[in-house]
């Protein structure tokens, strides 16, 4: 088996490089997210740290923003598409 090269329609999103759109469109979301962040942590004085979720990463709620965010990014480009 010999090494080829063939072009591929890449997708950028979230500072890199993906070969589905989906995956940009949830990466580019993920970086949106985070720039927005206000999580912190609490140090419980020899006993360990505890993560303090923002609104934005809290476990009920990171899920469901997560598919809104990348369903709304898929649908702009779809529709900036000719």
């Amino acid at each position: 088996m010999a090494v080829t090269v063939e072009t591929a329609a890449v997708f950028r999103g979230g500072g890199r490089r993906w070969f589905t759109l989906r995956a940009a469109c949830a990466a580019e979301a993920r970086a949106l997210l985070n720039k927005h962040c206000d999580c912190d942590y609490c140090d419980h004085e020899g006993y360990g740290r505890e993560h303090l979720y923002c609104r934005l990463h809290h476990p009920d709620r990171y899920p469901r923003i997560m598919q809104r965010l990348t369903k709304g990014l898929m649908r702009r480009y779809r529709a900036s598409q000719p």
